[in-house]
């Protein structure tokens, strides 16, 4: 296995019920994957939700994965509260959430956002990506969502 996507295990989902659209790409030359609600959402203005798509990505130690907004989410303006999703290897799996891919949406526009079961609400890319010779650590992941070092 190489890099993909799969739903994560039932006892990690957080939409059990729903029907799971596992990350496409929108045509032969998008660089990035679609990501999916699978559920229907409304975020007030200058508030955030955390969207749970019940997929994990897995990809190799030497790849990340990076989510963003779709361009079209700035006609609202809607963006990643924390500017940008990183996504490392060993998120996959992890005993926390199962690499559940978890986007922080935040509205900033001055109406409510409505998102619904089945939109587009980010996209992601993997890349490669190089490490220094020094500054480097041999610390394993302990957790889910943002557990890095915690």
């Amino acid at each position: 296995m190489t890099r993909g996507f799969e739903i994560v295990t039932e006892d990690k989902r957080k939409h059990p019920q729903a029907e799971i659209i596992l990350p496409q790409r929108g045509s032969k030359f998008s660089i990035a994957y679609d990501l999916y609600s699978p559920v229907d959402v409304v975020i007030k203005p200058m508030e955030k939700q955390l969207i749970w798509t019940d997929v994990k990505a897995y990809f190799q130690p030497n790849e990340a994965l990076l989510i963003n907004v779709r361009s079209s989410m700035g006609k609202q303006p809607v963006v990643i509260a924390n500017s940008q999703g990183w996504v490392e290897s060993d998120y996959y799996s992890n005993p926390d959430n199962d690499g559940n891919l978890g986007i922080n949406l935040f509205n900033l526009g001055t109406t409510d956002y409505v998102i619904k079961t089945g939109d587009r609400i980010g996209q992601c890319m993997f890349i490669n990506y190089l490490i220094a010779d020094n500054g480097n650590t041999e610390a394993k992941r302990i957790g889910g969502f943002g557990s890095t070092n915690k």
